[in-house]
């Protein structure tokens, strides 16, 4: 009769559990049923964080007394451009951004890993990726979510939750990350870290968003990255792997504050950058994109 096959193929890894075939753990790519639970965990979160910041009375104070503290001082030396809230909207950045994203996706189907068509629908999956998101982020702010005015004196009542330009830099980042080969994500968890989190900041000090606003947007694409397709599901992680993510947040969370502080003279400023360098490098390291497993039928027993 015809069974389902179960045994990994690939040399003894499960290209689609991305761990081995002798069931050790190992820091692989989760399957449907792990990615649903991060992202279920995650836009929790984010709907824990719109209660509470704009719904309670002390969540808009606190927003309120971080946005008014960190765009309080304008920047005192010149910010790099990459660094900026212009780079968002910069197509020189998304260009290369996706030139990178397109080369690290073709790998495991231009070295016989993976079957060349399911490697570029991935590939084109993960493209798509941070318009949906930001599609959706400005239709969740304009239209589903309202902010009520709880404060007299807070002079801005309009809703800026959550924020369209932090999620687009994230979800360029988890891009970025689910295309890595696994054993250069790390430096990519580092790098695109301290440049969402510098931008984050930016976005704040600048006055276009509050904290919370950036903070929901970070949860929701991590929420909704994680059921991005894993190019690289069929390789194993390098072992180690787990440390090297810890250590690459670890230096963003330290390089984002000590970037803020090149250009910005309060203290207030800069905490509020590891703040959310923390935020955002949580988020990085708990990121996983879906090993989505296929189930084919093998010969007659």
């Amino acid at each position: 009769m015809s069974v389902l096959a179960t045994a990994p193929q690939n040399g003894g890894v499960d290209p689609y559990r991305g761990r081995s075939a002798g069931g050790g753990a190992g820091r692989g790519t989760p399957g449907v049923g792990g990615s649903i639970a991060l992202a279920v965990i995650a836009l929790v979160l984010a709907g824990g964080v719109y209660a509470v910041a704009i719904w309670t009375s002390f969540g808009q104070l606190v927003d309120q007394y971080v946005l008014d503290a960190v765009r309080s001082s304008s920047a005192v030396a010149h910010v790099p451009h990459l660094l900026t809230v212009d780079a968002v909207t910069d197509p020189k950045v998304w260009l290369v951004a996706a030139a990178l994203a397109i080369a690290g996706s073709l790998i495991p189907g231009i070295t016989g890993q993976s079957r060349i068509c399911p490697t570029l629908g991935r590939t084109a999956v993960l493209l798509a990726f941070p318009p949906v998101v930001i599609l959706v982020v400005r239709f969740l702010r304009d239209v589903v979510l309202p902010r009520p005015q709880l404060h007299d004196w807070i002079v801005e009542t309009s809703n800026s939750a959550p924020s369209g330009h932090t999620a687009a830099v994230m979800s360029c980042v988890v891009v970025l990350i689910a295309a890595a080969p696994k054993w250069l994500r790390p430096v990519v968890i580092a790098l695109g870290g301290t440049w969402a989190s510098v931008i984050a900041f930016g976005l704040i000090a600048d006055g276009w968003h509050r904290p919370s606003d950036v903070v929901m947007s970070v949860l929701i694409v991590i929420g909704l990255g994680a059921l991005l397709p894993d190019p690289h599901a069929a390789t194993a992680a390098p072992r180690g792997i787990g440390v090297f993510s810890v250590l690459a947040v670890v230096a963003s969370v330290v390089a984002t504050p000590l970037l803020v502080g090149q250009s910005y003279a309060d203290t207030r400023q800069v905490v509020t950058a590891a703040g959310i360098a923390v935020v955002v490098g949580l988020a990085l390291l708990v990121y996983r994109p879906c090993a989505y497993r296929l189930r084919r039928r093998v010969g007659r027993a």
